[in-house]
């Protein structure tokens, strides 16, 4: 196996545990197909290639695709990245109540945006992930500032903002595989934010036990929306909101879902996800596909943020998971000396706390515990 990334930061833990021996690591801008593509021709026997994150998923596909490996669907993946043409594709199709707006925050005219968006809505980045660019605005009142912070963002990934109706309700993420148009939910999530008017996400526990008819509904809608965008072979992690007149999108990534998901399935199925991947890479049908396992545990994921910007200096208190129920173990992030932008969106993420339970009840009540006996440090 060989890991090619722009920032080995990205891989604190796991290059701490000594991974680095066992595979070969290459630095490289993931963003340069070209790049990518000249050092992965150097490899004999090349088998396949794996991709995790969104923002490198189109190039990853481009190399795949020239290197003659195994891909999904480059015009699928492309629709579901773009937030605002996955909105109008899906009330177009019938699986929203509503549609999008897509336009250019540095060209956009305030009054028309006024008359054109509905309030309360959500503007976000059209190609966003990580929380980042993300506002509620409540009022035609609040539009302005929100046109400001666009036009000033580091980075807008999609070069637009797409603004859709604020939908209430608590949001979920589930987790699926695909092959040759068959769709599988391996299981889903429940997710916290922060209090608005930010969407940092907090924490996460698997499985959610849902009725046999919800899950049912749950899974049709799901393969539906995937069927409809020609999405054939590959995961996805879908957020959703259970609103009071049925399921609403939040996005569809074509990935699993981030940080420790993958983890807590892996622990809560005693199964292997992660060889979903591998299975996908080489162009054969994943085995999950074809598991029907029994939930064994649960476990839940809290992400521990910096309280302040500034420079991350360390975390005190981890010598009492030791003894805590749930073995709770700490993923570290950041290292310290990182210096940290910001706390209202994952950037200011230090590290995630995960925790198990013989439900996910008790795992959420096993990780809280947890994790209020730490303490950041900051400078």
């Amino acid at each position: 196996m060989i890991l090619l990334t722009g920032d080995r930061s990205r891989y604190t833990h796991e290059l701490s545990k000594g991974l680095a021996d066992s595979i070969r690591v290459v630095d490289v801008d993931t963003s340069s197909v070209d790049g990518v593509v000249d050092i992965l021709s150097t490899v004999p026997d090349l088998a396949g290639l794996v991709r995790m994150a969104d923002p490198w998923s189109l190039q990853a596909l481009a190399v795949a695709h020239r290197l003659g490996l195994p891909h999904e669907s480059v015009e699928a993946v492309s629709l579901l990245r773009d937030k605002g043409r996955l909105r109008r594709h899906l009330y177009d199709n019938g699986f929203s109540r509503a549609s999008s707006i897509v336009f250019d925050p540095q060209t956009a005219s305030l009054p028309e945006l006024i008359r054109l968006l509905p309030f309360p809505c959500i503007v976000k980045d059209v190609a966003g992930n990580a929380s980042q660019n993300v506002w509620l605005v409540r009022k035609p009142e609040e539009l302005s500032s929100v046109l400001v912070a666009a036009r000033d963002a580091e980075e807008l990934r999609g070069g637009a903002l797409t603004a859709e109706p604020y939908f209430l309700g608590p949001m979920y993420s589930a987790e699926t595989v695909s092959w040759a148009g068959e769709t599988k939910i391996i299981g889903v999530s429940s997710r916290a934010l922060s209090p608005e008017p930010h969407f940092r996400e907090e924490m996460a526990s698997f499985p959610v036990h849902l009725s046999r008819r919800m899950r049912g509904e749950l899974a049709e809608w799901i393969s539906g929306i995937l069927s409809s965008v020609g999405y054939r072979e590959g995961v996805t992690h879908t957020e959703f909101i259970i609103t009071a007149t049925g399921f609403e999108i939040v996005e569809i990534n074509t990935r699993m879902g981030g940080v420790l998901v993958g983890e807590a399935i892996n622990r809560s199925l005693d199964i292997n996800f992660h060889g979903t991947f591998i299975d996908l890479a080489l162009g054969r049908r994943p085995l999950v596909m074809d598991l029907d396992p029994e939930i064994r545990q649960g476990a839940t994921q809290i992400a521990v943020y910096a309280p302040s910007v500034g420079v991350f200096d360390g975390i005190g208190g981890t010598e009492q998971l030791l003894d805590h129920p749930g073995k709770p173990t700490l993923y570290p992030i950041r290292s310290p000396g990182d210096a940290i932008p910001t706390t209202t969106d994952q950037r200011g993420v230090l590290a995630m706390l995960l925790a198990d339970g013989e439900t996910a009840e008790l795992s959420l009540h096993n990780a809280l515990s947890a994790v209020g006996k730490l303490t950041v440090r900051m400078r």
